[in-house]
């Protein structure tokens, strides 16, 4: 008789909810303005939520009023908790329009994980360190107020199936669930690189940081036993430098959407390191889904593509599978040009996947 093996299967779901103050007739003609109030929109996306009722949530465009007063109440009453924060522009403003600025969060259901720290990733303020280093870095990355939020997670003994793992160290695996939504503009793919490596550098700096603090002389912990998890609008394509460099971990600097700017030394200094063969980074990640099964989680007028991710290091994780997009067929019948549409609340498409860790 085969005995399975205790295992930890949980699943995860990336999702852009589209920020009220984006979501106008202007922008979505197409939608008849009472599906674009919050109000009815708001309901609609919680409702999509607790549809898949996944074990952690990765929200973007989440505004700061929505998270305190509308998502983490609900979600709180559903088993959840959460962290959040909004892009870098609050610094400058006051209330009541910082309650407006949007942002990213992370949910995740308490009996299967516990909190053990966050942190936020102000991709403006990294950069600044880095402006003597880089005109460009200066000029195109330092205005960007985009942001990335990080959030360390230890699995329960409730998460685990099929018994507890053998040895108790097991029980409580680390993982690293990072959120973030880069800069948006087609005609600015090196800001979003060097955001990507910008992230790439924090998840390291925190998998580093985990190894030194929960060690002990009888487990120390390796660089390949914290998973990770990286989630969000990453607003880039399979064939970009962003997709190329986080799912093989490497980037020359001759790539076409980075060759000619002046970020060779800003680069060197963030990592640490001089960057002659291109821009790497060690955490061996792979990509849930791809367009032959999710051809667009985007889904407007005039644009139809993927270009939300939910990237995991597939050294230590298995990717059991990913939830389908709605049938083009759907689409088809009843002649939906684009979304928001009176049963689509956002603009974008939830990412939803499964993993699986083994002790």
């Amino acid at each position: 008789m085969q005995v399975s093996r205790p295992s930890c299967v949980f699943t995860v779901m990336t999702y852009n909810v589209l920020s009220s103050s984006y979501a106008n007739p202007s922008m979505y003609g197409y939608c008849q303005p009472e599906y674009l109030d919050w109000q009815v929109r708001g309901k609609n996306v919680l409702s999509e939520i607790n549809r898949y009722m996944c074990d952690v949530i990765s929200l973007q465009e989440v505004e700061m009023e929505q998270y305190t007063d509308w998502f983490l109440p609900n979600l709180q009453r559903k088993g959840y908790s959460g962290c959040f924060t909004p892009k870098s522009r609050v610094s400058t403003m006051s209330d009541p329009k910082k309650r407006l600025v949007d942002g990213c969060a992370i949910f995740w259901k308490t009996q299967k994980f516990s909190f053990v720290d966050m942190k936020v990733i102000l991709y403006r303020d990294l950069a600044m360190q880095n402006t003597a280093y880089s005109k460009d870095m200066l000029n195109r990355v330092c205005n960007r107020d985009n942001i990335g939020l990080l959030a360390v997670l230890k699995t329960t003994a409730a998460a685990w199936t099929h018994g507890p793992p053998v040895h108790p160290s097991d029980v409580e695996q680390f993982v690293i669930v990072a959120n973030t939504h880069l800069h948006w503009d087609p005609k600015f793919p090196d800001v979003k690189i060097i955001q990507s490596m910008m992230m790439t550098r924090e998840i390291v700096s925190m998998v580093d940081s985990l190894r030194n603090s929960f060690s002990r002389p009888d487990k120390i912990l390796q660089f390949s036993d914290i998973k990770v998890l990286l989630c969000g609008d990453f607003n880039s394509l399979t064939n970009s430098g962003v997709f190329q460099f986080l799912s093989t971990g490497q980037l020359p600097l001759n790539h076409p959407e980075i060759h000619g700017f002046d970020y060779f030394n800003a680069i060197s200094n963030i990592l640490g390191r001089e960057c002659y063969g291109g821009i790497t980074h060690p955490l061996k990640l792979s990509s849930a889904c791809n367009p032959q099964i999710m051809p667009y989680t985007n889904y407007t007028y005039g644009f139809k593509a993927m270009i939300d991710y939910i990237f995991y290091s597939s050294s230590n994780m298995v990717c059991l599978g990913i939830y389908g997009p709605i049938p083009q067929e759907w689409f088809n019948m009843y002649s939906v040009v684009g979304c928001p549409h009176p049963f689509v609340p956002s603009d974008h498409f939830p990412v939803i996947a499964a993993f699986q860790l083994n002790a």
